[in-house]
């Protein structure tokens, strides 16, 4: 007779449990962005995502990403750009350490035009100018 004891089943169900739980579970998630924007004039926009615990943000301007470069590693789940020329972005997210990009952002970059500008810095010195000769005329009346 063999003497072989027969493991307790709440016990096995124990270790499947915590055994389904060490992988990490949501380091496992595909990380994806939260509503990036689609075009920015503002000269600075922001990068929401989630997924996984640590990121690997990409940026590149064409659509094969041979001009691509990480831009971010870490833990954070979230990013400004700014200091960008007018053109394409395109922004990749992965798990840190996936081999494979989850999800990609496009966003069109064209800031406001110079013309723009100076209208409205002209506009806001006449402004001023007339404010200031408010100012000397009611002292005058004074």
């Amino acid at each position: 007779m063999t003497n072989a004891r027969t493991p307790d089943p709440a016990l096995l169900w124990a270790l499947l449990f915590l055994f389904w739980l060490v992988p990490g579970g949501s380091s496992l998630a595909q990380p994806a962005f939260d509503s990036p924007p689609e075009r920015d004039s503002a000269g600075f926009f922001s990068l929401d995502w989630s997924g996984a615990d640590r990121f690997e943000l990409e940026q590149a301007t064409g659509p094969d990403h041979a001009d691509a470069r990480i831009i971010y590693r870490g833990s954070d789940t979230s990013t400004t750009i700014s200091g960008l020329s007018d053109n394409t972005y395109r922004f990749r997210i992965r798990a840190e350490g996936a081999e494979t990009w989850s999800d990609e952002a496009v966003v069109v970059v064209e800031h406001h035009a110079l013309s723009r500008a100076f209208l409205f810095f002209a506009l806001g010195a006449a402004v001023f100018v007339v404010l200031l000769l408010a100012i000397a005329r009611g002292r005058k009346l004074a």
